[in-house]
């Protein structure tokens, strides 16, 4: 009797041991899934880095892992791929997949046609954007030199939201004859080109410095007339 006394006694001292600890054992488990986090954020941010200094030619897992000071098999423990990892941070910076999504995203789900105003200052946001950000215009370039999976998947969800969007949009558009893709297609290739032409070479384009705040605004205003010239049709019709 005496000896299941002590068992009991035992069993009952590791139940609260057990107890005592399972806390310290959740407060680690938080606390290494955090430190990953953190070490994946690092990376991440590390191409966007690595692309400012070298541009695309200067990324590999060597050199991600050095500037993220980790060790380079995380890249393909973390990630899977060197690809996965540069396509995760590029979605990260992507206008349409990020900088707008959810804007976007809010807009198509509390409206049944799209306002001219919105669509001109998707455009308008989408240029203030790319002037502003220098890896996005590396990023754009990019996708321009390249023949490459994760940015053909990137593009590929752009088309995605903007499926979405000309579902709502061109309904409008449609009925008076105006073809949105095409006004659209044109004007944000415009915005692209202009952008790396400007930022690239700093030249003037048809006369127009885009280096400059007056430059900016005439070809925020000439968007602006474009796409109400578009909209007029649709009322008058």
């Amino acid at each position: 009797m005496r000896y299941k006394s002590v068992l009991f006694f035992k069993f009952a001292i590791k139940i609260v041991m057990d107890m005592e600890n399972e806390p310290k054992k959740r407060k680690r488990t938080s606390g290494l899934l955090r430190d990953k986090e953190r070490t994946k954020q690092k990376m991440i941010q590390s191409v966007g880095k690595i692309l400012l200094k070298k541009g695309y030619t200067g990324l590999n897992a060597t050199a991600v892992s050095k500037e993220a000071g980790v060790d380079k098999s995380l890249v393909y423990s973390y990630f899977g791929s060197l690809d996965n990892l540069v396509e995760t941070y590029i979605l990260q910076r992507d206008f349409l997949n990020a900088v707008a999504k959810d804007d976007l995203v809010v807009m198509l789900e509390n409206t049944t046609a799209v306002p001219k105003e919105a669509i001109y200052g998707l455009l308008h946001n989408q240029l203030d954007t790319l002037l502003k950000d220098k890896v996005l215009q590396k990023i754009i370039h990019w996708e321009l030199g390249e023949n490459k999976t994760y940015l053909r998947n990137i593009a590929d969800k752009r088309e995605e939201l903007g499926e979405a969007f000309f579902k709502v949009a061109e309904p409008t558009y449609d009925k008076a004859n105006i073809d949105l893709r095409g006004i659209l297609a044109v004007l944000i290739s415009g915005v692209y080109y202009l952008v790396l032409h400007a930022k690239t070479n700093g030249s003037l384009f048809c006369g127009i410095d885009f280096n400059t705040p007056e430059g900016e605004q005439r070809i925020k205003d000439a968007i602006t007339s474009i796409i109400l010239m578009a909209h007029e049709k649709t009322t008058a019709s």
